[in-house]
């Protein structure tokens, strides 16, 4: 049977957005966890950043969604150049030896 003809009987506007589809709030959810995740690793302090770090989130969903090898490559090339505007935070400092030792003897006397 053909697709159009089972749209078409089911409903007269087949274009618009049938109740029950959640395929656009799995897209917002799937953003946030993206600049909840860039967050973490770039400074978002401002509100320009928060923005950048939300639009650099939408082309890496594009990129991992789109089934096009030409649509991944610009939607990735875009994010980079985004977040390449951006700040990271920086790494926290290495423990040497000692200070690894030191930590865990407070640790031990502590609790």
């Amino acid at each position: 049977m053909d697709d159009q003809a089972t749209v078409a009987a089911s409903t007269d506007k087949p274009w618009l957005f049938a109740k029950g589809n959640t395929e656009y709030r799995a897209r917002k959810d799937r953003i946030a966890d993206r600049v909840a995740q860039l967050a973490t690793e770039y400074e978002a302090a401002s509100s320009v950043s928060k923005q950048l770090l939300e639009i650099a989130a939408v082309h890496l969903d594009t990129a991992a969604r789109t089934h096009s090898n030409a649509l991944r490559a610009r939607a990735t090339r875009l994010a980079m150049k985004l977040l390449d505007r951006l700040e990271r935070k920086p790494q926290p400092p290495k423990l040497n030896a000692f200070d690894e030792y030191l930590a865990k003897k407070r640790e031990a006397a502590n609790g």
